[in-house]
């Protein structure tokens, strides 16, 4: 028996172009259940805010059976002996982040003594830009790197502001905020890209999977039809956006909407697999260097099983016509 609601607690409000797609668009209900998403930092329609601490507890409570994210907190719980986190899926595998700056900033070198902007303190984000930064060559004991609240859904927006108005070089931000940086004279900044687990990461409590596994099957086919729907439905994907994200985080235009659409519609899996450098490279960035957690393997949180049971059923390939096309190319930097 499938569920008839499933409930997602979500990291952060950059995971919403897509899980309100997901949620609005009609593929849940395909598949016999509803879809209820709370974000982190933003009321609920009972007016509750939860916040990242409670993501792993309320997972492990039953009050959520999905969380989107929790990227770090699981290798944690593993090596004290609780084994009931798993990974069942991962939406994209590159990262989504801009650096936009002054006209000035050409090279990232150019950032050194620079006051730089960044809107989220997590390893997957703002660590994975510093090592970005790194591999292009810049001392980051020389950047001058300022947080602004990543709890604030306007945070993006204001960090595009704070540059535009001179008051720091560069920021790292969500898109569609590179396009509002550039109506604004800015520009983007080219830095390397890595590839690493971001944003929507499919992560549940085993126990509760072995317990209700239609479900999460189900669950899995609807995610995979929400990524083929926002990959091919333009329109109705923007729509969705407009009407349930941009009055929440700042987005100015149809122009933006529409860049935000190109960009995820880019980024998203056809086959939403974990890629082993992705895992690797956010691995390294939190655990691989702790003596206390790094005793776990980056992979022992994963288990794709079911998504293997729904890829060989032809499920997939049969949604886009042909397995080449459910199989883009990976990114040049992997």
């Amino acid at each position: 028996m499938i569920n008839p609601v499933v409930r997602m607690i979500c990291s952060s409000i950059s995971h919403m172009p897509f899980l309100s797609v997901w949620r609005e668009s009609g593929v849940t209900q395909k598949h016999g259940f509803e879809l209820h998403i709370d974000a982190t930092g933003i009321p609920n329609k009972d007016g509750v805010v939860y916040t990242n601490r409670d993501r792993a507890p309320k997972l492990l409570d039953g009050t959520f059976d999905f969380i989107s994210g929790l990227h770090h907190e699981t290798y944690i719980y593993r090596a004290q002996g609780d084994k009931r986190f798993v990974y069942l899926a991962q939406a994209q595998n590159d990262w989504d982040d801009r650096m936009v700056a002054w006209q000035e900033i050409k090279t990232p070198l150019d950032l050194e003594g620079k006051r730089v902007i960044t809107t989220s303190s997590a390893p997957c984000v703002a660590g994975n830009m510093r090592h970005s930064l790194q591999v292009a060559g810049v001392d980051l004991s020389k950047v001058h790197f300022e947080a602004i609240s990543d709890r604030d859904p306007m945070a993006c927006h204001k960090a595009v502001m704070m540059v535009a108005e001179g008051e720091a070089a560069a920021a790292a931000i969500d898109l569609p905020f590179d396009l509002q940086a550039e109506k604004r004279g800015l520009h983007r900044l080219e830095i390397p890209s890595l590839p690493v687990i971001h944003n929507a990461t499919i992560c549940s409590n085993r126990e509760w999977v072995s317990a209700n596994e239609e479900t999460a099957s189900a669950f899995l086919k609807s995610m995979i039809e929400a990524i083929h729907f926002f990959k091919t439905e333009k329109v109705r994907v923007c729509s969705i956006l407009e009407e349930h994200l941009v009055p929440l985080v700042g987005i100015e235009g149809h122009d933006e909407i529409e860049h935000l659409h190109a960009g995820w519609s880019a980024l998203l899996s056809p086959k939403p697999y974990p890629h082993p450098l992705a895992v690797w490279n956010v691995y390294n960035l939190d655990v691989a260097h702790d003596p206390s957690v790094n005793f776990i393997g980056p992979f022992e949180i994963w288990d794709t099983s079911l998504l293997r049971d729904i890829d060989d059923s032809g499920f997939i390939d049969q949604l886009y016509g042909d397995a080449r096309l459910a199989n883009p190319a990976v990114n040049v930097a992997i």
